[in-house]
């Protein structure tokens, strides 16, 4: 099954990405089932080129406001990768499952390698076995609804 995010989405995080290159950047995705709701960038605790670690605070302050307040579920965590293909390192799947997030968050890489075309995709890493997930932009609608 995809996972959505609407065009507002993906820009934001790109954008994030960029922002904060050469660091990579991070965050949290509110949602619901396969639809992102809402973006949390985070600051990078780790101010790493090639690993991120999402500040305790930031992960704190999305995790009550995803969870408790808006009772959504925490849909997914992305990051860049400022100079490598948007692909999990080993790294990214190790800590993911460390972290227990791997069993029932999506994680979504933005790759920066060409800068002019960024790559985002979508990946589950269950048991860190690595599948990619479709990832489906929705493209805003004119006001005649086309």
């Amino acid at each position: 099954m995809p996972f959505h995010l609407t065009r507002a989405q993906h820009d934001q995080i790109v954008g994030q990405a960029r922002d904060e290159a050469p660091l990579e950047c991070c965050g949290l995705i509110g949602g619901q089932e396969d639809t992102a709701l809402k973006l949390y960038p985070a600051r990078n605790a780790d101010q790493s080129r090639v690993h991120y670690t999402i500040d305790p605070r930031d992960m704190l302050n999305a995790t009550r406001d995803i969870e408790d307040v808006q009772g959504w579920d925490i849909s997914a965590f992305y990051h860049s990768h400022p100079r490598s293909d948007a692909y999990p390192s080993p790294t990214d799947v190790r800590e993911a499952v460390e972290s227990g997030y791997s069993e029932y968050s999506r994680f979504i890489i933005v790759s920066l390698m060409n800068p002019e075309r960024p790559v985002m995709r979508c990946f589950w890493l269950r048991g860190g076995a690595i599948s990619e997930e479709p990832l489906v932009v929705i493209e805003p609608t004119d006001d005649k609804g086309t």
